[in-house]
């Protein structure tokens, strides 16, 4: 079921999806991290999906780069396989942004911890098709790797994974291993008791901040590409009046919850199988919300839908698994042998899924679609909460 595979997926949408980066500094920040250099700013590397009209002529991007995926085949034990560097993609750099609308709406996305800004390019090439700007964000030295645009690469430092791998001791493996096998509903109580004791570690919390500095950053920098003075290839392409969308996973998913508690351009957001980490545990993020994952979100991500007092959804979908949602359950056949990493679901079905909730749910709240319920998708296995604002 999950062999190797030589390409990725096909985008579902009508458009041809192009591919760029670049890189922002922030002079505001600088030593972000107590190894670097005392003068050293904070440059954020972006990868942006974007609709386009035609690739006559171009051959296809290149999935990620091998240093980046070298990395975390050796951390996660060959499971994530450097391999994955030759997939095909159905991505172009470079072309033309379409011509077909006057500009696009804009999500952004982030990557889990210590993986790689292209780790979810299925997801990004499907939102891209559908007509949305997708930026993802990369964070230097808590990412597997982040390459800039000079060709200079900084991966993930010794010391970042020593502090995430003491953070994961053995009490905390056993609880979440107990968790992940326990299908029962807690009470709304016993949720927010394990969230605390889960979700209290200050390194993830700080990471969390941190990568929520990193998107609110290049979001400011937004009005400078879309002007034309910040040099780009999205000129007067951007669509930022009504306001923006953001989704993640893992500690992506948790940053993007985040992001909506702090940055109220921000006007919905989704955290893909990722945990309740930053400043946001008890707190109303007051922003349309979708939580969707694997069985541990039943009970561990529940806070966020308790206290949101805009409309939450709070989606669980069976035979997953955490890695399942990112482009690996394609191209890693590791995963035969693994699948309580990727889950057992049918890899095709479980990608329509994660797509389709993600087209209604920024179809309804940030193009404003009306008539849009979320709960029409009929796949077996799911279970569906949603509390909606009377408001």
């Amino acid at each position: 079921m999950f062999g190797n595979l030589q390409e990725l997926p096909k985008p579902i949408g009508e458009y041809i999806v192009g591919i760029t980066h670049m890189d922002l500094i922030d002079q505001s920040r600088r030593q972000v991290f107590p190894f670097e250099e005392e003068d050293a700013q904070r440059r954020i590397s972006v990868t942006i999906f974007y609709p386009a009209d035609s690739s006559e002529g171009k051959k296809p991007a290149p999935y990620a780069f091998s240093e980046a995926l070298e990395k975390l085949s050796k951390l996660t034990y060959g499971f994530w396989s450097k391999r994955m560097v030759n997939l095909k993609t159905h991505v172009y750099e470079n072309i033309p942004v379409s011509q077909k609308k006057d500009h696009f709406p804009v999500i952004f996305f982030n990557q889990g911890y210590i993986s790689y800004q292209m780790q979810s390019t299925v997801l990004c090439s499907d939102l891209a098709s559908l007509g949305y700007i997708v930026i993802s964000v990369g964070h230097p030295y808590e990412s597997s790797g982040v390459k800039y645009t000079d060709g200079s690469i900084i991966k993930v430092h010794n010391s970042i994974i020593k502090i995430q791998k003491k953070s994961f001791d053995k009490e905390y493996v056993k609880k979440i291993t107990k968790l992940l096998r326990d299908k029962n509903t807690y009470s709304d109580a016993k949720a927010m008791e394990v969230a605390e004791f889960l979700y209290n570690d200050v390194h993830f919390n700080d990471s969390v901040k941190r990568w929520a500095d990193d998107t609110i950053f290049v979001t400011d920098q937004l009005e400078g590409i879309n002007s034309g003075k910040i040099e780009s290839i999205f000129k007067n392409k951007l669509q930022l009046d009504r306001g923006l969308g953001i989704t993640g996973h893992s500690l992506g998913g948790a940053t993007s919850a985040q992001v909506s508690y702090v940055d109220k351009r921000f006007i919905c957001g989704i955290n893909i199988d990722g945990g309740t980490w930053g400043d946001y545990l008890h707190k109303d993020i007051k922003t349309p919300f979708l939580v969707i994952g694997a069985n541990l979100m039943r009970n561990t991500a529940r806070t966020t839908f308790i206290y949101n007092t805009q409309d939450s959804y709070l989606i669980v979908v069976d035979k997953t698994g955490h890695w399942g949602f990112c482009d690996v359950l394609f191209a890693s056949r590791q995963a035969i042998l693994m699948g309580n990493k990727v889950g057992l679901r049918e890899k095709y079905e479980y990608r329509e899924i994660i797509t389709k909730f993600h087209s209604a749910f920024f179809a309804k709240y940030l193009l404003g679609v009306g008539g849009i319920k979320l709960n029409e998708f009929s796949y077996p296995g799911i279970e569906y909460q949603e509390r909606l604002s009377l408001q």
